[in-house]
C-alpha cells in the first residue's frame, strides 16, 4: 500500500516522497519483575488503589494518576500509557502550558484552549492506540507532579467548558509568544483554512492596521520588527530577536535538513545567498530561496525555521554580510516570536489578564467569531472516551 501510494504521488508530479525502512537487529521484550523473579508480557498495566502510580526516568521521578499500561506500538518498542479522565489530564498540563503563576483569567484561557485541544486531536495516535503525546508536539504533559493551586482552580471553574466554532470544536493551536502579530492557519500549514485563525495584532491598543500596512511588504515588515512597544508580549525575552550564523554554520544546518529528507541538493557543497521571497500579510515567510553551488533550494512555511538553527519562528528577515569579494561570510536572523505564532500567544494573555481581561474576552481576542460552550455530544460527536 505504501508503494503504491509512493508511486502515485510520483505520478502527480511530487519528486521528494520517499519510503525509509529500517531493519531492527532485535526486537524489545518488556518484563515484569517480582521478587526477583522476570515475566516476559507485550502488555503490562500498572494501577494503584489510590490512583497514584509512581514512574522513575533516570533521576527524575513522576507521579500519574489514573492508571498505566506498556503496550507495544508500530515502531517495534513499546510506549507507557496513561488512562486518566480529562479533567485530571488537565492538571498535568495547564501548569506546565501556562505557568503555575500565570494570572486567573489567563490560566483558565490556557484551560479550556488545553481541554479542546485534548478532545479535538484525540484521534491522533490512533495506529498506537493511545490519544495524545506527553509533549509540545501535543500538549506538555506531567500527570500529578507540579500541579498548581492557580490550574486546579481554573480547571474547577471551566469545568467541561471547550472553544467551538459553528458548534464544532475549534482546531485549538495556540504557542508561546506571536512577535506582536499571530498567523494564519495557512501561514504556516497547508490544508483548509480555519476562519477564526487569522491575523491578528497582539495588542490591546490599535498600534498597526494590517489592512493597510500589510506585513507582505518587506519594507514594511521591517518597520514592524522595529517595533518593540506596545504588544501584549512586549518586555519578553521572545518579543524581538538577532541571531547570527557562519556561513560554515548555515551549511552544516542545511545539509543536515536536506539530507534527512533526502532532498536532491543535499550534497551541495556551499551556500552562495539566501532570500525571502514570499511572504503573507501577518509576515511570515511562505517562501525562502536559497541559492548553492547545485541549485536553489526552495524553503517553504515552516521549512524556513526548521533548515537552521537560529530562527525561532518564521516571522523574521535575513541580514547578510559579506566579504570584499562579495562573497557571503554570515547572515544575522532578524525576528520575533517563538513558535508557530498561530491561535492563542500564551505570553500574551498575560497581559491581558493582568489589564481585566476575561477569559472569554481573552479567547475571542485570539479566535474570533468564536463561542465557549458546555461540552455535549452533539459537539463532541461521540461519547467522550474517559
Amino acid at each position: 500500500m505504501r508503494r503504491w501510494l509512493l508511486a502515485d504521488l510520483k505520478k502527480q508530479g511530487y519528486q521528494l516522497p520517499y519510503l525509509e525502512s529500517v531493519l531492527l537487529d532485535s526486537k524489545p521484550q518488556a518484563m515484569v519483575v517480582i521478587n526477583g523473579q522476570s515475566y516476559p508480557a507485550d502488555r503490562v498495566t500498572v494501577t494503584a488503589t489510590k490512583n497514584q502510580i509512581q514512574v522513575t526516568e533516570g533521576e527524575k521521578k513522576f507521579v500519574y494518576g489514573g492508571w498505566l499500561q506498556l503496550q507495544p506500538n508500530s515502531y517495534g518498542n513499546y510506549t507507557l500509557v496513561n488512562h486518566v479522565p480529562l479533567e485530571t489530564y488537565l492538571r498535568g498540563v495547564v501548569p506546565h502550558e501556562i505557568g503555575p503563576g500565570a494570572p486567573p483569567t489567563a490560566a483558565k484561557a490556557q484551560t479550556i484552549i488545553a481541554r479542546t485541544y485534548a478532545l479535538q486531536n484525540r484521534r491522533r495516535f490512533a495506529a498506537d492506540d493511545y490519544e495524545l503525546c506527553a509533549t509540545t508536539h501535543c500538549q506538555v504533559y506531567y500527570g500529578l507532579s507540579g500541579t498548581s493551586p492557580r490550574a486546579d482552580e481554573a480547571i474547577r471553574e471551566t469545568a467541561g467548558q471547550v472553544l467551538t466554532y459553528n458548534n464544532q470544536l475549534v482546531d485549538a493551536l495556540y504557542s508561546s509568544t506571536a512577535g506582536g502579530v499571530t498567523a494564519k492557519f495557512s501561514d504556516v500549514w497547508n490544508g483548509e483554512e480555519r476562519p477564526y485563525l487569522q491575523a491578528v495584532i497582539d495588542s490591546a491598543q490599535p498600534i498597526w492596521n494590517l489592512s493597510s500596512q500589510s506585513l507582505a511588504d518587506e519594507a514594511t515588515f521591517r518597520k514592524f520588527i522595529n517595533l518593540k512597544e506596545g504588544f501584549n508580549e512586549t518586555g519578553r525575552k521572545f518579543l524581538r530577536w538577532r541571531y547570527p550564523s557562519t556561513l560554515a554554520e548555515l551549511n552544516q544546518d542545511l545539509k543536515k535538513y536536506l539530507t534527512n529528507r533526502r532532498h536532491p541538493l543535499a550534497d551541495f557543497t556551499t551556500i552562495y545567498d539566501m532570500k525571502v521571497t514570499r511572504r503573507s500579510p501577518s509576515g511570515r515567510i511562505l517562501m525562502l530561496e536559497v541559492l548553492t553551488d547545485k541549485g536553489v533550494v526552495e524553503l517553504a512555511k515552516n521549512e524556513a525555521r526548521s533548515a537552521f538553527g537560529p530562527p525561532r519562528s518564521t516571522l523574521f528577515y535575513l541580514e547578510p554580510t559579506y566579504d570584499a569579494n562579495q562573497r557571503l561570510q554570515s547572515i544575522f536572523f532578524v525576528g520575533g516570536g517563538f513558535g508557530h505564532g498561530v491561535g492563542m500567544s500564551q505570553f500574551g494573555s498575560y497581559k491581558l489578564s493582568q489589564l481585566g481581561w476575561s477569559a472569554e474576552q481573552i479567547l475571542a481576542f485570539y479566535y474570533p467569531g468564536t463561542q465557549i460552550r458546555q461540552l455535549n455530544e452533539q459537539i463532541l460527536g461521540q461519547t467522550p472516551r474517559p
